[in-house]
């Protein structure tokens, strides 16, 4: 009888190389890391009914500890006169000061009757950081913010069920078919670290995970209500389908926290009063199904190379900022671009030693940047139109040969180019308020030490960020000049028990702040975030 690790494991073929394992459990979904993760696990809920029914739940518990790691910059804090639309979460807080202090939980429920299931997720969180009174400020005066208060309240503390759905599997003949119905994530692509590929057409992301160069996109995609099914049509082509009936937005930083660098943008922001305005922020959000298919081949003849064709049509899920525009003429909307089509290919094999993977996507529909005064010339806010883009994106997983510096040294890189192709807007791409191109690495080593002391593991992993070249007219996207660096240091015990320590340095030059004002980028603007974190958690 097969089960749903069966059903995920024929769907994406049969791998000839560890690497490629490797690489392709980075990518996949909720359901299938849960399974990867707690496969050779004990359960502290185990259960085997006489009806060959089981239960199984898995719970993790844990303490984050985060400080700020360096003085506010008068660049930033001032951004050219406008810092009182930007500042209100890095004068909140100063060097030294307790960013998160958080207690949490997740649990995994997994209830199974042989061909199918239900699988659910719930987590919270209580963060003693965000327990105080919280301010906006505009221009020197002190105000007690009424819109900061929801946003804040979110990151405080929180119960929330993520994944509910159900999965089944069915025998037809040589084929094979999965379902899943329910709040889940699906992603397709070769996405390793960098946004704007495939997958981020998918479904939604928790951004306040992401603020650490080098955070797998894996670990941010947020669950949404929707159909998804997967046929193995042979051992070498399958078809991959799916239906969102449900939308929710990307999550970014609450107003008045740490990470977040626009007053008025945020969880819980739409609708209160944006800063010294005092005007409403309007949001404008989608009310359309979004869908999708995927064809997977593995070509054997040629290096055992897996081919995936996509095409999605979806509702943008970060938000186009529109300010004194011809959309938003006396404020600021948030407005999510309805009905962008994709199209994609993404490739994955392995090449000597190293796992090699990449994929080109063109997106039609997609919100830009743009200039709105007479003939695309500038104007005093700022506009989005819509246009077409590409981004091709290359990864690469190399685990050295044996060698005295770690039991294992693994290599992980990925780079990233887009570049807007045409704009549907008066002047075109000569319209574009930013760069028409713009390119984005992300590099990281890790080295393993097994059994140091007694079942004690430890990983060391440095990783570099670097938007190298161009200002991205596509939003919250890449701005030439963002650098950052993170080293961590993870520690496991007998498996079930981990802790570690990180610091993170953006290594932006301040500088390059002024040339964000105008531009509505705000890719400088945590220059001077530098911060130190610590965990622990355990799981039974």
């Amino acid at each position: 009888m097969r089960t749903p690790q069966t059903v995920l494991t024929q769907s994406r073929f049969k791998r000839k190389t560890l690497s490629r394992m490797i690489s392709r459990a980075t990518l996949t979904g909720s359901f299938a890391g849960m399974l990867a993760l707690t496969a050779g696990q004990a359960h502290a809920l185990n259960y085997e009914l006489e009806n060959g029914i089981t239960v199984d739940l898995d719970t993790t518990v844990g303490y984050n500890a985060q400080w700020r790691g360096e003085n506010r910059d008068p660049n930033i804090e001032s951004f050219g006169g406008l810092g009182f639309l930007t500042d209100d979460g890095n004068r909140n807080f100063d060097k030294g000061d307790m960013t998160q202090n958080q207690v949490n939980f997740s649990s995994d429920l997994d209830i199974n009757y042989g061909d199918g299931g239900v699988f659910a997720r719930a987590r919270g969180w209580y963060d003693r950081a965000y327990s105080g009174d919280f301010y906006g400020y505009t221009f020197d005066n002190r105000f007690d913010a009424p819109y900061l208060q929801d946003g804040i309240d979110e990151h405080k503390s929180k119960i929330e069920l993520q994944d509910l759905f159900w999965y089944h599997g069915f025998d037809l003949g040589d084929q094979y078919l999965s379902l899943r119905v329910g709040e889940q994530v699906v992603n397709w692509g070769e996405s390793l670290f960098i946004q704007g590929g495939i997958s981020t057409a998918m479904g939604p992301l928790d951004a306040t995970k992401s603020n650490a160069p080098g955070t797998a996109l894996k670990d941010i995609f947020m669950p949404i209500g929707q159909v998804y099914g997967e046929l193995a049509v042979t051992d070498l082509f399958s078809i991959g389908a799916y239906y969102q009936y449900d939308w929710e937005a990307t999550r970014i930083d609450a107003p008045g926290t740490y990470f977040n660098v626009l007053d008025g943008v945020g969880q819980k922001s739409p609708g209160d009063p944006f800063g010294p305005f005092g005007t409403p922020i309007e949001r404008d959000e989608p009310d359309k199904g979004q869908y999708g298919i995927a064809l997977r081949y593995l070509a054997e003849n040629l290096n055992s190379t897996e081919f995936g064709f996509y095409y999605i049509n979806y509702n943008d899920f970060t938000p186009a900022l529109q300010f004194l525009s011809p959309a938003s003429p006396t404020g600021l909307t948030q407005q999510h671009f309805e009905d962008i089509d994709l199209y994609g290919i993404s490739f994955g094999t392995v090449f000597g030693d190293m796992n090699v993977s990449g994929e080109i996507s063109y997106r039609d529909g997609v919100p830009v940047s743009v200039n709105y005064g007479p003939n695309g010339g500038p104007g005093p806010g700022f506009s989005f139109a819509r246009g077409e883009a590409i981004q091709t994106q290359l990864s690469g997983i190399y685990i050295f040969p044996q060698n005295p510096l770690a039991d294992t040294l693994t290599f992980t890189g990925e780079i990233a180019y887009n570049r807007i192709m045409d704009v549907d807007y008066p002047g075109g791409v000569d319209s574009l308020k930013k760069d028409r191109g713009a390119a984005s690495t992300v590099l990281s080593l890790k080295a393993s030490y097994l059994n140091l002391i007694g079942g004690l593991d430890m990983d060391v992993t440095g990783t570099y960020r670097n938007d190298f070249n161009g200002w991205s007219s596509m939003e919250f996207s890449f701005a030439e000049g963002v650098e950052q660096f993170g080293l961590k240091t993870d520690f496991t015990y007998l498996g079930s028990h981990k802790f570690g320590a990180s610091y993170v340095w953006y290594l932006t030059d301040t500088d390059q702040v002024l040339k964000d004002r105008g531009a509505l980028n705000f890719g400088h603007l945590n220059a001077d975030r530098d911060y130190f974190a610590a965990y622990y958690k355990y799981t039974f």
